[in-house]
C-alpha cells in the first residue's frame, strides 16, 4: 500500500509525561476500513540509521488506535526532533506503513 504524504503528522511529546495520541483510521488516506486482522507496531528514532529507538504501546479496536508511551519512558528522551512510523501487518504477513511523521520532544521544567 502506498501512503500519501498527507499521512505525515507532526506531534509534540513532553519529557516525563505520558504521551497519548488517538488516531482514527478513517482519517488516513489509503488505510483499510477496518483494523480487524491487522497487528500494529510503532517506533520512534532520531533517524532511520539510529540503533536506539523507543517503542509505543498501541491500543486498537476496529476503526481507531491509540499510541501511548509511559512517563517513565519519556523521561530520558533527549529534547529534539525524532521520526516515527506505525507499521501494520495483516494475518497474510503483508506489512506496510500506515502512518508516519515527526515528533518534537520538548523539555519540561516541573519534575
Amino acid at each position: 500500500m502506498s501512503i500519501p504524504q498527507n499521512n505525515y503528522s507532526k506531534l509534540d511529546l513532553y519529557q516525563g509525561t505520558d504521551f497519548i495520541r488517538a488516531i482514527r483510521v478513517a482519517e488516513i488516506d489509503g488505510a483499510p476500513e477496518s483494523l480487524v486482522g491487522y497487528t500494529l507496531a510503532a517506533q520512534m528514532r532520531k533517524n532511520y540509521e539510529s540503533k536506539k529507538f523507543w517503542k509505543f504501546d498501541i491500543l486498537k479496536n476496529e476503526t481507531d488506535f491509540i499510541l501511548f508511551m509511559d512517563k517513565d519512558d519519556t523521561r530520558d528522551i533527549r529534547p529534539g526532533y525524532y521520526q516515527y512510523d506505525v507499521m501494520m501487518e495483516h494475518v497474510t504477513n503483508v506489512r506496510s506503513i500506515l502512518f508516519q511523521g515527526q515528533i518534537n520532544v520538548l523539555p519540561t521544567f516541573t519534575r
